[in-house]
Protein backbone atom coordinates (compact mmCIF):
# COMPACT_ATOMS: atom_id res chain seq x y z
CA UNK A 1 0.00 0.00 0.00
CA UNK A 2 1.22 3.73 -0.97
CA UNK A 3 1.60 6.30 1.54
CA UNK A 4 -1.86 8.00 0.26
CA UNK A 5 -3.94 4.51 0.34
CA UNK A 6 -3.20 4.57 4.13
CA UNK A 7 -3.89 8.25 4.49
CA UNK A 8 -7.23 7.69 3.05
CA UNK A 9 -7.76 4.37 5.04
CA UNK A 10 -7.76 6.02 8.03
CA UNK A 11 -9.45 9.34 7.10
CA UNK A 12 -12.67 6.72 6.49
CA UNK A 13 -11.77 5.15 9.64
CA UNK A 14 -11.82 8.35 11.31
CA UNK A 15 -14.97 9.59 9.82
CA UNK A 16 -17.06 5.79 10.13
CA UNK A 17 -16.30 6.09 13.69
CA UNK A 18 -17.35 9.67 14.33
CA UNK A 19 -20.61 8.88 12.25
CA UNK A 20 -21.28 5.94 15.05
CA UNK A 21 -20.53 7.86 17.93
CA UNK A 22 -23.11 10.41 16.96
CA UNK A 23 -26.26 10.70 18.95
CA UNK A 24 -29.43 9.44 17.22
CA UNK A 25 -31.85 12.44 16.92
CA UNK A 26 -34.82 11.55 18.25
CA UNK A 27 -38.21 12.64 16.34
CA UNK A 28 -40.90 14.04 17.62
CA UNK A 29 -42.78 13.18 21.04
CA UNK A 30 -46.88 12.55 21.26
CA UNK A 31 -46.36 16.24 23.29
CA UNK A 32 -44.49 18.36 20.29
CA UNK A 33 -44.41 18.20 17.09
CA UNK A 34 -42.98 20.07 14.08
CA UNK A 35 -46.05 21.44 12.62
CA UNK A 36 -50.00 22.44 12.99
CA UNK A 37 -52.19 22.45 9.94
CA UNK A 38 -53.95 25.84 10.07
CA UNK A 39 -57.23 23.93 9.14
CA UNK A 40 -56.80 22.43 12.82
CA UNK A 41 -56.28 25.70 14.88
CA UNK A 42 -59.61 26.37 16.76
CA UNK A 43 -58.24 29.55 18.36
CA UNK A 44 -54.92 31.68 18.90
CA UNK A 45 -53.37 33.52 21.99
CA UNK A 46 -50.94 35.90 21.31
CA UNK A 47 -48.49 37.74 24.55
CA UNK A 48 -45.15 38.80 25.35
CA UNK A 49 -44.82 37.19 28.22
CA UNK A 50 -46.83 33.65 27.81
CA UNK A 51 -45.91 33.06 23.91
CA UNK A 52 -47.90 32.32 21.29
CA UNK A 53 -50.38 29.33 21.62
CA UNK A 54 -52.92 27.87 19.40
CA UNK A 55 -55.99 25.46 20.43
CA UNK A 56 -57.24 22.71 17.97
CA UNK A 57 -59.02 19.63 18.71
CA UNK A 58 -55.96 17.63 20.65
CA UNK A 59 -55.85 20.80 22.73
CA UNK A 60 -53.54 23.33 23.16
CA UNK A 61 -50.23 23.56 21.75
CA UNK A 62 -47.58 26.65 22.79
CA UNK A 63 -44.79 27.76 19.99
CA UNK A 64 -41.33 27.76 21.70
CA UNK A 65 -40.29 30.10 20.01
CA UNK A 66 -39.88 33.46 22.17
CA UNK A 67 -40.66 36.93 20.25
CA UNK A 68 -40.21 40.15 21.98
CA UNK A 69 -42.72 41.91 19.45
CA UNK A 70 -45.85 39.20 20.46
CA UNK A 71 -48.28 41.07 22.83
CA UNK A 72 -52.41 40.14 22.84
CA UNK A 73 -53.46 43.75 20.93
CA UNK A 74 -51.22 41.95 17.72
CA UNK A 75 -52.08 39.53 15.17
CA UNK A 76 -49.69 37.13 13.12
CA UNK A 77 -49.38 36.69 9.49
CA UNK A 78 -47.48 33.52 8.90
CA UNK A 79 -45.32 32.77 5.68
CA UNK A 80 -45.33 29.45 5.22
CA UNK A 81 -45.15 27.25 1.69
CA UNK A 82 -48.27 25.26 3.04
CA UNK A 83 -51.09 25.30 4.63
CA UNK A 84 -49.29 24.74 8.47
CA UNK A 85 -47.38 26.61 10.57
CA UNK A 86 -44.11 24.50 11.08
CA UNK A 87 -40.48 25.16 12.95
CA UNK A 88 -38.90 27.87 10.74
CA UNK A 89 -41.91 29.49 9.21
CA UNK A 90 -41.10 33.33 9.41
CA UNK A 91 -44.23 35.07 11.41
CA UNK A 92 -44.84 38.68 10.80
CA UNK A 93 -46.80 40.86 13.75
CA UNK A 94 -48.90 43.46 12.86
CA UNK A 95 -51.66 45.74 15.09
CA UNK A 96 -54.70 44.22 13.26
CA UNK A 97 -56.02 47.56 12.86
CA UNK A 98 -53.53 50.27 12.52
CA UNK A 99 -51.28 47.56 10.13
CA UNK A 100 -48.15 48.67 12.13
CA UNK A 101 -45.87 46.17 11.39
CA UNK A 102 -43.92 45.75 14.01
CA UNK A 103 -40.98 42.96 12.84
CA UNK A 104 -41.25 39.31 12.93
CA UNK A 105 -39.57 36.06 14.15
CA UNK A 106 -39.44 32.58 13.01
CA UNK A 107 -41.46 29.75 15.07
CA UNK A 108 -39.88 27.00 16.89
CA UNK A 109 -41.28 23.86 17.57
CA UNK A 110 -45.18 23.04 19.25
CA UNK A 111 -45.24 21.70 22.49
CA UNK A 112 -48.49 20.48 24.15
CA UNK A 113 -49.39 22.79 26.62
CA UNK A 114 -52.31 23.32 29.64
CA UNK A 115 -53.46 26.28 27.79
CA UNK A 116 -52.76 29.80 27.84
CA UNK A 117 -52.07 31.35 31.14
CA UNK A 118 -54.61 33.49 32.57
CA UNK A 119 -53.95 37.58 32.26
CA UNK A 120 -54.17 38.44 36.04
CA UNK A 121 -57.61 40.37 36.80
CA UNK A 122 -56.81 44.29 37.95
Amino acid sequence: MTLRHCLLAATLLALSAGVAAAPPTSPPTAATRICIANRDIKAKNLSAEHGYYVRTSSGWWRNTVSCPVFAPDRALVTRSFNDQQCRGDQVEVFHPFSRINYGGCALGAWEKAAGPPLAPKP
